[in-house]
């Protein structure tokens, strides 16, 4: 196979992966928007003991999701802009354009779209661990509460600590490997 039909074909693949990627973020989005509080309101509304308690990890679960994805999103555009754009002389390709010096402006929305989705997550986590603690305090007692709330914040605390660490926008450095 040519290197030019290669690259040709590396890149198609890729572009077809980031629009599957961008699908199935959508699809985490819509489902974590609609499903979880749904899912919350009538755990509460049935009392039903398992959702009510695990809503906080259902709501980890998705926003990890909704994380492999974006960086998934990510290490392809990256891919393209260093591996595949790199090799075409004298033409400024999408992903190198993307990380001109406006760069801001040209991804400005996405960076609100990251922003809002990490705070309404943050919301939700909060909400649901409230929630869950609340149902085990009139439930269950103030010790299983205390055990409970011990262990949801560990768990926050390791995810806050994990987004944080982790959190990519929308671009990625030159330097960044993988």
């Amino acid at each position: 196979m040519q290197p030019d039909k290669f690259l040709e074909l590396q890149y198609q693949t890729l572009r077809d992966e980031i629009r599957e990627t961008k699908a199935r973020i959508a699809r985490i989005l819509i489902f974590g928007v609609t499903v979880v509080p749904a899912a919350q309101f009538l755990a509460d509304a049935y009392k039903i003991d398992v959702v009510i308690v695990s809503m906080p990890l259902l709501v980890v679960v998705i926003s990890f999701l909704y994380l492999s994805e974006n960086h998934a999103l990510m290490r392809c555009g990256r891919f393209i802009r260093l591996e595949i754009e790199s090799r075409v002389d004298g033409v400024v390709g999408w992903e190198n354009w993307l990380t001109t010096p406006d760069e801001f402006e040209k991804r400005s929305v996405d960076r609100y779209v990251t922003y809002s989705f990490y705070l309404l997550y943050f919301i939700y986590f909060a909400a649901s661990v409230f929630l869950a603690c609340r149902f085990t305090s009139e439930t269950y007692g103030v010790f299983w509460t205390a055990v409970l709330l011990g262990c949801y914040s560990a768990v926050g605390l390791w995810f806050a600590l994990y987004f944080f660490r982790n959190m990519k926008i929308s671009t990625t450095t030159q330097s960044e490997n993988g």
